[in-house]
């Protein structure tokens, strides 16, 4: 199962069609045609916002295997906790610019901290 049918599987399994699955990540429903044909790919950032709206695990979404516990019991997707879910709602509540907005925040948060954590290393 490739990434464009896991992502096919989570949008149907949550009652969305293309369009309002593309606005709740923030974009466009031709991109979410395009990676449910594996034509176009999503970026990290956008799986990571994937997997925090509608509770699925990351690693399942980008390489279609479940994680396994040293006691080989699955872990099965996790219900969002309650700062997730106000994530969520907030998310719903956003146009696409400021869910943009939001991915490139995120984006250049993760930079800075892997940067910092780099300087830490270095000077460590």
């Amino acid at each position: 199962m490739n990434i464009g049918v896991r992502l096919k599987k989570i949008r149907n399994d949550s009652g969305l069609n293309q369009a309002d699955f593309a606005e709740k990540i923030g974009v466009q429903q031709s991109f979410i045609s395009k990676v449910e044909k594996v034509t176009s790919q999503l970026t990290v950032e956008h799986c990571v916002l994937i997997a925090t709206i509608f509770g699925v695990d990351l690693n399942w979404l980008l390489t279609g295997e479940e994680r396994i516990r040293g006691d080989n019991a699955r872990i099965a997707p996790r219900p969002m906790d309650t700062v997730t879910e106000k994530i969520h709602q907030h998310l719903e509540q956003m146009c696409e610019d400021q869910k943009r907005d939001v991915l490139k925040y995120t984006e250049e948060k993760k930079l800075l901290s892997e940067l910092m954590s780099e300087r830490q290393r270095k000077a460590g």
